[in-house]
């Protein structure tokens, strides 16, 4: 009876976060591909402001990295999967404990979040401001950037890179 009742406790709490994650995923795609992007060839994205729950710091993760990655990056030891591979993770930690994570597949959602000076994919919640617009790399695949804005210069050259498709569009 009671690993029944602890094993109902543990589905409904990932069918919850289940659903905060795809409502966060929701917004995020949202605002990185929706919009335009202005007069300094990017807008920008408070991340805080896409999240329904307390956090203090955001890290980043790439497909395949597993439990030791995640664990020694977060400071204390991950219980749940390795990104999948095609995907990418964004996990929320607040106070010491993951708050949330969302993966999302690179195919679907071709986002890649930039490292910034001291940030290199962790981004405490004061410093995640962030800067996107969409680039074609590799000729015609589009990309979605998320970069701290104080970074956005890094990235100068990749902001006038339109895609084929916008080429034409644009004339």
């Amino acid at each position: 009876m009671r690993k029944n009742l602890l094993l109902l406790l543990t589905v409904l709490t990932l069918l919850s976060c289940s659903d905060s994650n795809n409502k966060l995923l929701d917004n995020l795609q949202t605002a990185v591909t929706d919009g335009e992007v202005g007069s300094k060839g990017y807008k920008e994205v408070q991340l805080a402001d896409l999240t329904d729950f307390e956090w203090d710091t955001l890290y980043y993760f790439q497909a395949g990295e597993d439990k030791r990655v995640i664990s020694d990056a977060i400071g204390f030891r991950w219980e749940g999967e390795p990104v999948p591979q095609l995907s990418r993770r964004l996990l929320f930690v607040h106070q010491g404990k993951v708050a949330s994570f969302v993966d999302y597949n690179y195919r679907e959602f071709p986002l890649v979040v930039y490292g910034c000076n001291q940030d290199r994919w962790v981004y405490p919640k004061s410093r995640t401001r962030f800067a996107t617009f969409k680039y074609c790399a590799r000729g015609d695949t589009a990309t979605y950037t998320l970069i701290p804005v104080n970074c956005v210069e890094n990235l100068r050259e990749q902001i006038g890179q339109k895609c084929p498709d916008e080429a034409v569009a644009a004339k």
